[in-house]
């Protein structure tokens, strides 16, 4: 009775920010901080370890890896390049002359000449089996020696766990990875003690679109496994716009392997408006390479998937690629080639409109078939069941349509005994019966089922999104404001592009007085909005129903996150 009463008083008790531990996984970095921080810690979200002897051999790249094209995709890739450098061509500069466009050949001689000027020998160095017990964690992993053969995990891919069929790719070693990675985090970065974690309490940000046996054994892994005194999940979307402070909007998150949308109003993701994509930051960092190597990269060496060399193009793409048209002409581009153990390189090299084409892909998709033809567009899909919650989504269709099945007997029953002559009416009774009983699996499907099947682009995607609003005045406001969140967005110009592209295609009923397209809201970085969204969530006073502790988990499991998860279960 004491112990109900004292954990009663607890939930009641004001949260506290700096015991509120936030924790946003994606599939290439990690952001995890207190509530109270102003920024989280932010580390590549990746695992090596030391490779078993004569133990099978896995490294997930840093970079989506690029696949062999046939002549006629080649063909196709080249002529969408072709095509997007006619209309740099005809676009205006902002005081309305004509831009002057860069040809490859052109960026090529230019680069003609280059010399790397060679420094001292790097002082960084291989990180090798003798200097780790179990594993490396971090940006150390980039340092892993090859040699070694580590086995180089990223937990997450695309958006959601890495489940695949190599060593270390079921779901008990990505939750074992996991475990891993975020407990040295605490310990290491937050200077948090394991024994001490009873006492804190963990929010984790999650994809809009997500798979409920994935969320369960996440759930089990912060409140049994690292043992946090209580967590809530909390969907990205969701998070970004308390991160912005907006109460209403439609939310394009680009992340480094998936783009996703959706619509969110009132702290609610609208299911049917979800969408993701599997393309993001690391497609376009590929193109990138594709459209330099063409240019005469003077880099001969570059491999993008040694993962140091994967990590000197991402920071050259993030430091220079943009979307702004006053920006024209070969541009000067600086970088260093640091390899442990050898002497530097610095180079000083000429890019010309191959900075704006690498992200203009997101808008002509069809050139990132260099990383794969796969990457169709998916919806929110069924549930696939849970033992241990009888009353999920499949109980609850199958009895409403058992309920919807006995009525109508009940009403076939009753017209035949008034009417005993027309046997037509038993007949079209139980036509009615099956039209009926099918169009709700219908409309079950309609909302569960992966519904979209084409490859988006950034502008098609939003509109495919708003388009699935439940009302006309919801999709006005949706058009009204537009917030772009993740590493993806930080491209300048891109809000302006996105723009000119909506306004040419919105529907005239449904179009705003005025369309706000937000990045970066209270000069944030784009790619912290959710993180920060999360830590000003957990610290408010109607989200103390939310909490689970250990203890309920124990008890009821599953079943608590479809009363307590602040999204539909």
């Amino acid at each position: 009775m004491n112990t109900s009463v004292t954990q009663e008083q607890s939930q009641s008790e004001p949260i506290q920010a700096q015991t509120c531990i936030i924790i946003h996984p994606g599939s290439k970095n990690l952001r995890i901080g207190r509530a109270s921080d102003v920024n989280p810690h932010t580390i590549l979200h990746a695992i090596a370890r030391p490779r078993r002897p004569k133990g099978p051999l896995h490294r997930d790249p840093v970079l989506i890896p690029t696949v062999e094209l046939s002549k006629e995709n080649k063909l196709q890739v080249d002529e969408t390049y072709q095509s997007m450098r006619g209309t740099l061509q005809s676009c205006l500069r902002s005081d309305g002359t004509p831009r002057p466009a860069t040809s490859a050949q052109q960026v090529a001689l230019a680069n003609k000449q280059c010399i790397p000027i060679q420094g001292s020998v790097s002082k960084l160095q291989y990180v090798t089996k003798s200097d780790v017990e179990d594993y490396i964690i971090g940006d150390q992993v980039l340092y892993a020696h090859s040699a070694d053969q580590f086995n180089v995990h990223f937990p997450f891919r695309h958006g959601d766990l890495n489940i695949h069929a190599g060593v270390g790719g079921s779901l008990s070693s990505i939750l074992a990875d996991l475990e891993t990675i975020w407990g040295h985090c605490v310990t290491n970065l937050l200077e948090i003690p394991k024994t001490e974690l009873k006492h804190y309490r963990a929010v984790l940000v999650i994809p809009d679109i997500y798979n409920r046996l994935f969320l369960k054994e996440l759930v089990g892994l912060l409140l049994i496994q690292l043992g946090f005194g209580g967590c809530f999940l909390v969907q990205d979307h969701v998070a970004a716009t308390f991160g912005a402070g907006l109460g209403a909007a439609c939310v394009v998150d680009l992340g480094d392997q998936k783009t996703s949308v959706s619509c969110v109003e009132d702290a609610l993701s609208q299911r049917a408006t979800r969408i993701r994509l599997d393309y993001g930051g690391s497609d376009i960092t590929q193109a990138f390479y594709y459209l330099i190597q063409r240019a005469g990269f003077p880099y001969k060496e570059c491999q993008p998937q040694h993962p140091l060399d994967g990590a000197l193009l991402t920071r050259i793409k993030e430091g220079y690629c943009h979307l702004n048209l006053d920006f024209c002409g070969l541009r000067d581009v600086n970088f260093v080639v640091e390899r442990p153990g050898v002497p530097t390189l610095r180079y000083h090299i000429k890019i010309g409109d191959e900075l704006l084409l690498a992200p203009l892909g997101l808008f002509n998709t069809e050139v990132f078939a260099l990383t794969g033809q796969d990457k169709r567009g998916q919806g929110q899909a069924n549930a696939s069941g849970d033992p241990e919650d009888p009353h999920d989504a499949n109980y609850l269709r199958e009895t409403s349509r058992r309920a919807h099945k006995e009525a109508l007997e009940n009403q076939s029953t009753s017209t035949a005994s008034m009417d005993p002559i027309d046997n037509s009416t038993n007949a079209g009774g139980q036509g009615e019966e099956d039209l009926v009983v099918d169009s709700l699996a219908a409309d079950a499907a309609t909302d569960d089922q992966p519904q979209q099947q084409l490859l988006y682009s950034l502008d098609q995607a939003i509109l495919h999104s708003i388009e699935r609003c439940s009302s006309d005045e919801m999709k006005r406001r949706m058009y009204s404001c537009i917030l772009l969140v993740g590493g993806g967005a930080k491209f300048e110009g891109l809000s302006t592009w996105l723009h000119n592209r909506l306004l040419l295609q919105i529907p005239f009923q449904f179009r705003p007085e005025q369309t706000e397209i937000i990045v970066g809201p209270k000069e944030m970085d784009p790619s912290m909005v959710a993180w920060k969204g999360a830590a000003i969530m957990s610290c408010l006073e109607s989200a103390q129903e939310l909490w689970i502790r250990p203890t309920e988990w124990k008890k009821i499991g599953v079943r608590l996150l479809r009363e307590r998860a602040p999204f539909y279960w």
